[in-house]
């Protein structure tokens, strides 16, 4: 209801941050090609708007490729070095409605709040919302969310 007609997760998520990475889409290209040539799947991306010549870029995988994910990383971190982090579950709601629903983000970040849970990331489509949040956080969002949207 409300353009959401199911709400999931995944477990055992890592998260991948380079901050004040220089701001140019042949350097956004070089670092998800070079984990792309360890062999590891690529989920959210999401990058902060620029400042001046730099930005915050940061994407999920899961958290089994971390050795290739390291080993990857010298090619594509070079002079600005990632933060990597684990121990996170993203929780996607999807709808074919959302497209024509308003406030669907809103009503979910509002019954996050409500249930006192931050959120790590978060990407968007026509169809779904995808949140990163801590594992601990998982099951009682997913009962606010499904409180929210009435599923």
């Amino acid at each position: 209801m409300y353009g959401v007609s199911k709400i999931s997760s995944e477990q055992n998520i890592m998260l991948t941050t380079f901050p004040a990475a220089e701001y140019s889409a042949r350097n956004l290209a070089d670092h998800l090609n070079a984990i792309a040539a360890a062999g590891v799947v690529v989920d959210m991306i999401s990058q902060s708007v620029p400042r001046g010549d730099r930005l915050d870029f940061s994407f999920t995988t899961s958290y089994d490729d971390f050795a290739a994910v390291m080993k990857a990383l010298p090619t594509a971190a070079k002079l600005n070095p990632p933060l990597v982090s684990g121990g996170y579950c993203k929780v996607n709601l999807y709808g074919a409605e959302m497209v024509t629903s308003c406030g669907v983000a809103a009503r979910a970040l509002e019954a996050l709040a409500e249930a006192g849970i931050n959120i790590m990331l978060i990407t968007t489509s026509d169809l779904d919302i995808s949140l990163l949040l801590h594992d601990e956080d998982e099951d009682a969002a997913l009962a606010a969310l499904k409180k929210a949207f009435c599923l």
